[in-house]
């Protein structure tokens, strides 16, 4: 994809650089599963000329041999939050080597709840370390992440937020309520302009009310 991955990847396999004692010096969060992987996955490519050892721990399956993978000794760890916690708690990860702690996908991490756990984390690792915040969007609650997450923290923006690309123009409707709103989406998509369309809604049960309208509407008449 953009890179992002390599972007803290690669100097943090620099930094750590070879095989050392037992325990992590550097943690990784990331909130799904499939993530998790990736990014691992990322790791044992860009770190294969190297003796470092990585493991991956997020839910869907027993703790049994990621506890014995910990067990093995490792340098870099790849997690969900709830399943870091969760092996902490029993006393399976020691967090006194820690160096390096990155959030990743932080935006989603907030969606899907996942602040107070990070917050746990927080305390329970060592207060000095260097710390990378990454997220697609930095919306207010975010930054306000940043500023407890970060010390003095420099922000390195790809693109300005909300920034459209070049290739796109953007109209704006402004209309009272829902029902105004349905129907001028049902007078647009009658249109011949729009050929193609993607209709993006808050919630599901929008989405269902939205889709019944258009199939009684424009693809029934």
């Amino acid at each position: 994809g953009t890179g992002k991955t390599a972007a803290y990847a690669l100097p943090i396999l620099m930094k750590v650089k070879y095989a050392q004692g037992q325990n992590a010096r550097c943690m990784v969060f990331a909130p799904t599963r499939e993530l998790v992987i990736q990014i691992d996955a990322a790791f044992r490519e860009l770190g294969k000329y190297t003796d470092l050892r990585f493991v991956a721990l997020y839910g869907g399956l027993g703790p049994k041999t990621q506890i014995e993978n910990l067990k093995k000794g490792v340098d870099i760890i790849i997690a969900t939050p709830g399943r870091f916690m969760d092996l902490y708690l029993l006393g399976e990860i020691p967090t006194k080597s820690l160096q390096y702690l990155v959030l990743d996908e932080a935006d989603k991490m907030m969606d899907m709840g996942f602040m107070p756990q990070i917050s746990k984390i927080l305390e329970v690792i060592p207060r000095k370390r260097k710390n990378l915040l990454f997220s697609a969007t930095f919306q207010p609650r975010v930054e306000k992440l940043s500023e407890e997450f970060l010390e003095a923290p420099l922000k390195i923006e790809i693109t300005p937020s909300a920034t459209a690309a070049s290739t796109i123009s953007q109209k704006l409707y402004k209309v009272p309520n829902f029902r105004t709103k349905i129907n001028l989406l049902g007078h647009l998509l009658d249109s011949e302009e729009i050929t193609r369309a993607m209709v993006f809604c808050r919630t599901k049960t929008v989405a269902d009310n939205v889709f019944k309208f258009l199939e009684r509407k424009v693809l029934g008449s």
